[in-house]
């Protein structure tokens, strides 16, 4: 069975490419249990030479789209008749045959030009009776609409929009959470509260952010008003942008802070998309775009998976600044943590640094397909880090007149055991924050607007987001603690003292709103950890991640155990939702991607089984006390299944 490896104990970072044959080998190539794939803090490795020698990324030099290696960009600024005045656009002397459909879009049509015709789409919208009915405006709806954060959900709910919002840090005030509470609740017809039905809600998601779903496109110009006057957008929050910033959920209070993170996300947003006004220098980038900075000690922003991430760190004369880690990507087709860039900036040339990565890679990245080889990572593999890096230097010395440093020492511990963030703790001021599980990342209006008026009446006004889905109220002082316990015990479903599997469970979207996932990941997330947690306690917390499929939104790479949407015959040969399984995956100090254990394995009757061994033999799960669980009915979390309550009356029944 998987032996912990002694491995495991070390640091720093190391990249990790799986193979590229079938889509869950090539997901994360089969492993024997034991020898799961280390970042590079776990290894060792602390430097850009290290990098290039244990991984070779000098580069091949060769440009997958052109003959002119790396020396003329493929995208040239070009003036064009929208508020914004300009685009970028892929250079004409390139085959367009080889273009992805995405980037045929773009190029019929900047993405950036739908920002002036929402008003306009909308009318159509409203004249015609849905988006879904919209003919000859389909590249404008299912594509060009997602530079403004909205996504048309047209296989599994046509005529319905998921949006995303930009929100730096993951923190909303509560009059921007209670508004959009206000939003959704306008689709929440049925409040059946079940995660197999379609309607009204909202999720977070892996990047701190918020997703509303069930809103219609012929409202969406007075949705899109409410949310902007509350100060809040969702401006270059899809397709070909970078995406959320992510930082420190504790950021300001946090007791082993390193860097408050707060004012570098929202300043790096506003630069980005022009205060949100959108900015077109950023719009047309060959893929998405992940960046965090790290200010915890805990590394709880996840910074081995994002295209840029922060670290602080000190020079040799002691000055604070960052060390620059580049190109980490989870795909269904590889998987690997970010690579030093040999690189340190002081803090104030954050946005300096970040501008001349970003708009290198905006030059020379790769628009042909497979889409999938667009990624920041695969530029890397061909330009080397070292060419990156002088290419990056030279920008970066135009924009502030400084040479480029080379990595300074981290200021992040090699070893750090983690802060729970569920519960009640006490903040570095010694005021209190209340950090609440929620089922699945999914949030209804009016658990929302119960959790605004608390942020309100008992914190600092704001909700503060995790990578894991949760929320935490900060700043709630002693005097009002145990009230504010008291309302975040009113809040339907949501919980300050939840079971180790619950606020271990991380999940996507599901098939619930996706038309790309094989299996319901939210439902059965909430379910599957409700039986456990009945059945078992844990000495740790044990991350299980869901997601639906390849894409793996739901990071199961990461995931102590994670569960990869699939299909699979039952007994009778009709096919099933069901999941492969992988163990041994961390974040952290911890990092690892994990390995293959067992494919196939059904949800409906075997998932059960299979988690329970692994967790009892890998991680330490016993049984609760004779009686615990008891029978009764099913759990509420993720909508009642007549199959999950047979299934959680024989497993509590087995605990006696």
């Amino acid at each position: 069975f998987f032996v912990p490896n002694p491995i495991w104990t070390m640091h720093r970072k190391v990249l990790l490419l799986a193979a590229a044959a079938g889509v869950a080998d090539a997901f994360m190539a089969p492993m024997a249990p034991g020898a799961p794939k280390l970042s590079m803090r776990r290894q060792g490795a602390t430097s850009l030479s290290m990098s290039i020698k244990e991984e070779k990324k000098v580069g091949t030099g060769n440009n997958r789209m052109t003959d002119t290696g790396f020396t003329e960009p493929l995208v040239e600024r070009v003036e064009y008749p929208s508020s914004h005045g300009f685009e970028y656009v892929v250079k004409d002397v390139l085959n367009e045959k080889k273009f992805s459909k995405q980037e045929k879009v773009k190029k019929e049509k900047p993405g950036m030009s739908i920002f002036d015709e929402l008003e306009t789409l909308a009318a159509e919208a409203r004249r015609v009776g849905g988006a879904d009915k919209m003919v000859g405006f389909e590249a404008d709806v299912n594509v060009r609409l997602k530079w403004l954060g909205l996504f048309h959900r047209d296989v599994i709910a046509p005529g319905t929009f998921m949006q995303r919002f930009r929100v730096p840090n993951g923190k909303m005030t509560a009059h921007q959470w209670r508004t959009s509470a206000e939003i959704i609740q306008e689709y929440d017809q049925d409040k059946n509260r079940d995660m197999w039905d379609q309607q009204g809600c909202a999720d977070i998601t892996t990047r701190q952010n918020l997703q509303l779903r069930g809103m219609r496109l012929e409202n969406m110009p007075r949705h899109w008003k409410a949310m902007r006057d509350t100060g809040i957008s969702s401006v270059q929050a899809g397709m070909d942008n970078v995406r959320n910033l992510v930082g420190n959920p504790l950021a300001g209070v946090d007791p082993d802070e390193l860097v408050d993170t707060r004012a570098y996300c929202d300043d790096f947003t506003n630069k980005l998309t022009n205060n949100g006004l959108g900015n077109p220098e950023f719009a047309n980038l060959p893929r998405k775009f992940n960046v965090c900075f790290v200010g915890s000690k805990e590394l709880y922003e996840h910074p081995d998976i994002n295209d840029i991430a922060y670290y602080p760190a000190k020079n040799a004369a002691g000055e604070m600044g960052w060390n620059i880690e580049i190109g980490g990507l989870l795909t269904g087709t590889r998987c690997e943590f970010a690579t030093p860039m040999d690189t340190w900036v002081p803090q104030a040339n954050y946005w300096a640094v970040g501008e001349a990565i970003m708009t290198v890679y905006r030059d020379f990245g790769y628009r042909y397909n497979p889409r999938t080889k667009c990624r920041l990572m695969y530029l890397l593999d061909d330009m080397g880090v070292p060419l990156f890096r002088e290419k990056v230097a030279e920008r970066y010395k135009a924009a502030t007149g400084e040479e480029m440093h080379t990595e300074g020492t981290s200021t992040v511990p090699k070893d750090k055991s983690r802060k729970d963030l569920m519960g009640v703790h006490k903040q570095k001021d010694g005021q209190n924050w209340i950090g609440m599980h929620v089922p699945g990342s999914r949030c209804y209006a009016d658990e929302m607007i119960m959790s605004a008026d608390l942020a309100e009446k008992y914190g600092d006004g704001n909700v503060q987001m995790t990578v894991e889905g949760n929320i935490l109220f900060l700043n709630i002082p002693d005097e009002k603690l145990e009230a504010a316990k008291a309302a975040a015990a009113e809040i339907p479903r949501w919980s300050f003292t939840p079971g180790g599997f619950a606020k271990g469970t991380i999940t996507c979207t599901g098939n619930q709103f996706c038309g790309q996932s094989k299996i319901n990941t939210k439902g059965n997330s909430v379910k599957f950890s409700e039986m456990l947690d009945a059945k078992y306690d844990m000495k740790e917390t044990v991350r299980i991640h869901w997601t639906g499929c390849p894409n793996t939104c739901g990071q199961v790479q990461i995931g102590s155990i994670g569960l990869l949407g699939t299909q699979a015959k039952n007994a009778e040969g009709v096919m099933c939702e069901a999941v492969d399984i992988y163990v041994g995956g961390g974040i952290g100090q911890d990092g690892a991607v994990g390995s293959m254990y067992k494919k196939g394995v059904r949800i409906e009757d075997q998932l059960f089984d299979e988690l329970s061994a692994i967790c009892v033999e890998k991680y330490g799960a016993t049984l609760k006390c004779e009686g615990a669980g008891g029978g009764g009915d099913a759990p509420e979390g993720g909508g009642k299944r007549a199959w999950f309550k047979n299934m959680l009356d024989m497993v509590t029944g087995g605990a006696k």
